[in-house]
């Protein structure tokens, strides 16, 4: 019970990234000034109603989580591809805003970071606790 709490605890909170995430590409353009673009505004728009309704189901739809990850590797190369990187703010907002759209969507896909052999190598060859503490019985 206390992992089904846990499980559904960190739903909500990526739930709550993805519509924070939707909410600031919907501002960004107008908080930062670059509203004056129409490609980035364009860009915006689409990205919003593209994927705004897959990011509100995208815990129950892993191939929504999957389009979501792709849609956040979008939003971070968009400025260069739709000619409005020239904005430092445009690209910045942008690329933030893609890399953190992307994590959350891969995390909601269940896509992890492999470990290093080297780590879990030293892992394993860790003895317990209980015999190298060197107390003697």
């Amino acid at each position: 019970m206390k992992a089904a709490l846990h499980t559904q605890l960190a739903n909500h909170k990526l739930e709550a990234a993805g519509g924070a995430l939707l909410l600031w590409v919907a501002v960004a353009p107008f908080a930062w000034g670059y509203s004056a673009s129409p490609a980035a505004v364009a860009s915006h728009v689409f990205f919003l109603f593209a994927f705004g309704p897959l990011t509100l189901i995208m815990l129950n739809l892993r191939p929504a989580a999957y389009v979501l990850t792709a849609a956040g590797i979008w939003l971070l190369v968009s400025p260069w591809i739709l000619g409005y990187a020239t904005n430092h703010t445009a690209w910045l907002s942008d690329g933030v805003t893609g890399i953190l759209f992307t994590i959350v969507a891969a995390h909601a896909a269940g896509i992890r970071v492999p470990t290093p052999a080297l780590h879990r190598q030293r892992s394993a060859a860790a003895p317990p606790v209980a015999e190298t503490a060197g107390s003697r019985s």
